[in-house]
């Protein structure tokens, strides 16, 4: 997810860096005497301009220096001029340009010199060495750290990966971690000491912060230049065969997701931050306390990785430390977009809507990033026949076709997942370890946070103030008789009181607006807007709501013609909210208000035209989304919103299936919505800098001879970040940056702000997230995701 701080700092020269980072023997006097390598490093600075063949004579000639002298146990370490190749099979199907040389493994070399292609797969990539010209050598490290993140995201058992910008007229070394990015100063060609420690540390990591996961190595396969498959080790169990299925943001948790073979089990490792406020795990554990609790993903265990025994693999760039987390699942689910048609995809939001108000209502669990990449359908659990069932029947959550099909118990038609933005609602009640032993020490207050997915956030959230212009006008929606009765029968022990509310003339959603007393409140005192802002139950409902207006602006009926004809009003639609990002809290402006102030005749102009009756749906959920309920004095329950776009989700289901007027979907096309006016390429900035959402942009520019670079959005992009009330009373935090380095639209997903505790193995804590809709019509489900 992209951060909200850009981080200069990556590209900010470390006087320590050496010392820090690089690895080096007693000595190098007798290298330093190699007649061979003066002559080399001689030429190559007296060039001015680029000479890829010279270069790589120079790095294989230290690399050979270095491993006879101490690494012949290794296999050698080669330098491959790679300036005309896009590097392969990256886990999120990006090609990210072409690095000019690349350092792999002798035996990885020979392979690739039978194969035809000559591109070298990601997933061996060791470091990556970026060369330039005297005039624009000041480029090399943003480009060199673009590779590194992609190299970071493609290596799964490295840690850390270690880059090196070179130029006649010195080098500047650079370390990369899912705790950021460090740059050292540009040494010069007359102290070769810092060159030769980089090779070497290639060789021989430093031993005081880990290099390698061992729990993960490649599994044998008749390709060895093919897609990758991983073995994990969980102890004495070996998960053989998982396919990567998305990676999140590499200088944040970098969260990895995959699927082990064709079981439902899916494993995600990712890096939390030692200061988060829960662990993804305790939540889990929280949620199925009574057993599998419906409407979520399933749970095996999370526990802290580690590198040696008694050792967790930790991860520190100034004042960020990731540990290595791991969350075994026992669900496998299909993205959203798999969606059949559109009462099944109605169904699939009420579900989400009734799952999360019990994990509210029941567990005091907020979820705070609910996005096209945390819906899951389709869903499959493993051993589904012995699976323990849910205790808590007396409150259990009651899903849509037990209304609708009279299905007795039915299970949800979708799920939620992706936990590790997730918090405790109500702190007076919170019972997970991490957040109750913060919470004695520190007033920690997370739902002040600002989280969420740009696209999906809602908009007091994203602007991190209450919206007073956003007058209570909307009473409750009012059920169909016939529909009204079925509905109340399915809730029986309903403790919310909602089921059955019908506004008075005094109320809406049973609170109390009263205009003049708003007025003099606010007016008074401006500063509340702020203040009084908190990540409530209604922003997550908002969410579902975007995620019902991303979904069917860029659905495709089955059978459709190929050429759309409201390709341009369509875009006038999208581009409302593909170009909505999280900007500082005093930036109110939130272009997805012309989606929510839209009638229906507008909605039909956008919309599939046979998708035109749905503008109506749209219409009505936007008013009860649009006020600010917060302004309410009494307010209503805090599940108000849910009650109300589940009544008139579950109206028009049951008149649409009522009137023949479902409408099957092609999930393998995406209407032709154009990207963002600002697009950040997959992990690509515009400036100089490297930030939570971009890398910088020199760092992918075309190389003559190489090909372009593919452009995807960057999809996981989250945001999180305290309001100015809360950094003034708690101080400052550290925000890791993310580049959305292949991240967004995947086939399952990723996010962000974590923090620690010892994990109990066997209990649960990690994220799935996926992104989708595309901003291309010829990219429909690509990845980036998260945190990640």
């Amino acid at each position: 997810m992209s951060d909200i701080v850009t981080r200069t700092d990556y590209l900010t020269p470390q006087k320590a860096f050496s010392a820090d980072r690089l690895n080096k023997p007693k000595s190098f006097a007798t290298i330093l005497k190699n007649k061979k390598l003066k002559v080399l490093v001689k030429r190559f600075s007296d060039i001015t301009t680029t000479k890829y063949d010279l270069l790589v004579k120079l790095l294989n000639h230290a690399s050979s220096l270095i491993r006879a002298a101490w690494a012949t146990d290794k296999d050698l370490i080669v330098f491959r001029d790679n300036h005309s190749y896009s590097p392969t099979n990256h886990p999120n199907d990006t090609r990210a340009g072409e690095p000019d040389i690349v350092t792999i493994l002798d035996s990885i070399n020979k392979l690739i010199n039978k194969d035809p292609t000559k591109r070298i797969p990601w997933h061996h990539v060791l470091s990556p060495v970026e060369e330039k010209g005297n005039a624009d050598r000041k480029d090399g490290p943003a480009q060199s750290a673009a590779y590194l993140a992609f190299a970071n995201q493609s290596r799964p058992d490295m840690v850390g990966m270690y880059g090196i910008s070179i130029s006649p007229e010195g080098y500047i070394i650079q370390y990369s971690c899912p705790a950021g990015l460090q740059t050292s100063d540009e040494f010069s060609w007359d102290d070769i000491t810092p060159f030769l420690s980089y090779v070497y540390t290639l060789y021989i990591p430093r031993a005081d912060f880990p290099s390698r996961d061992p729990s993960i190595s490649l599994a044998e396969s008749d390709d060895p230049l093919g897609t990758p498959i991983w073995d994990i080790r969980d102890g004495d169990e070996v998960y053989a065969n998982c396919a990567v299925k998305v990676v999140g943001d590499p200088w944040r948790r970098m969260t990895w997701v995959a699927r082990v073979g064709t079981s439902p089990v899916t494993i995600k490792d990712s890096y939390r931050d030692v200061h988060a406020s829960f662990r993804e795990g305790e939540l889990y554990d929280i949620l199925h306390k009574e057993g599998p609790a419906p409407g979520f993903l399933q749970i095996e265990k999370e526990y802290d990785v580690q590198c040696e025994r008694g050792r967790p693999i930790s991860v520190t760039v100034g004042t960020t430390t990731r540990v290595k987390t791991r969350l075994i699942m026992n669900t496998w689910g299909e993205p959203l977009r798999e969606c059949v048609g559109l009462i099944d995809f109605l169904k699939c939001m009420y579900d989400i809507l009734e799952a999360h108000r019990w994990a509210i209502m029941e567990r005091n669990i907020i979820h705070r990033d609910i996005s096209h990449g945390n819906i899951f359908i389709q869903a499959k659990d493993v051993d589904e026949k012995k699976k323990k069932d849910f205790a808590g029947k007396t409150y259990r959550p009651i899903f849509v076709n037990e209304i609708i099909e009279n299905e007795e118990n039915a299970d949800p038609t979708s799920r939620l997942g992706d936990m590790d933005n997730a918090a405790e609602l109500d702190r007076e009640k919170a019972v997970s370890r991490l957040f109750v032993s913060k919470k004695i020490h520190v007033n920690d207050e997370p739902l002040r946070c600002r989280t969420g997915t740009p696209k999906f956030i809602a908009r007091s959230p994203a602007a991190g103030r209450l919206l007073i212009a956003e007058r209570c006008s909307k009473p409750m929606p009012e059920l169909p008789d016939e529909l009204a009765a079925k509905y109340i029968k399915a809730y029986p022990n309903d403790r919310s009181g909602l089921r059955a509310l019908i506004d008075n003339d005094e109320t809406y959603h049973g609170g109390v607006f009263n205009d003049r007393r708003v007025n003099k409140k606010y007016d008074d005192k401006p500063r509340l807007t702020i203040t009084e802002f908190q990540h409530r139950p209604r922003h997550d409902a908002e969410s579902v709501f975007w995620c019902m207006v991303a979904f069917l602006l860029v659905a495709v009926p089955l059978g459709s013609p190929q050429e759309d004809e409201k390709e341009i009003k369509l875009n006038h639609a999208w581009k409302l909210i593909a170009n909505h990002q999280v900007g500082d809290s005093d930036d109110v402006e939130d272009r997805r208000f012309g989606l929510l102030r839209a009638d229906e005749d507008q909605w039909k102009s956008w919309l599939h035209p046979y998708l035109d009756h749905v503008g109506r749906l749209l219409v009505l959920l936007a008013r009860q989304v649009s006020p600010e309920w917060g302004l309410c004095d009494p307010p209503p329950h805090m599940l108000h919103l849910h009650e109300a776009m589940q009544r008139l989700i579950l109206i028009h289901i049951a008149d649409w299936k009522k009137n023949g007027k479902d409408v099957e979907f092609d999930p393998r096309r995406g209407r032709p919505a154009q990207a963002p006016d600002h697009p950040p390429p997959p992990q690509v900035s515009y400036t100089q800098s490297v930030d939570g959402q971009h890398i910088a942009s020199s760092a992918l520019r075309k190389k003559r001879g190489s090909q372009n670079i593919e452009q995807k959005e960057d999809s996981q992009a989250k945001r999180r970040r305290m309001t100015r009330a809360e950094t003034d009373t708690l101080g400052p935090r550290s925000l890791p940056p993310t580049p959305p380095l292949a991240r967004r639209f995947p086939r399952f997903h990723d996010h962000e702000v974590d923090r620690n505790l010892p994990s109990t193995l066997g209990s649960a804590s990690g994220s799935l997230t996926l992104e989708w809709p595309p901003l291309a019509a010829n990219a429909f489900y690509t990845v980036t995701k998260g945190d990640a």
